[in-house]
């Protein structure tokens, strides 16, 4: 697992959202476009999405990218 904070928390907030729409990692990756491995290892803090890939991600969760970004 990777150690950076940021990484870890936005992994666990996709996941909170994927698990509260209930849907697999599957369904995410069907909806977004982002292959299922990658929506795990993101899950899970050891991958660093870019621009493109968060905005994938929002749209498929239908919510704003800012509800992905934890506020300080």
């Amino acid at each position: 697992m990777n150690n950076d904070p940021e990484l870890l928390r936005l992994g666990e907030t996709i996941r909170r959202l994927r698990e509260q729409q209930r849907l697999s990692v599957a369904d995410l990756a069907t909806r977004t476009g982002v292959e299922t491995q990658r929506i795990r290892e993101l899950e899970t803090g050891w991958f660093d999405p870019t621009y493109d890939v968060l905005i994938a991600l929002a749209r498929g969760l239908d919510i704003r990218l800012s509800a992905l970004v934890p506020k300080d």
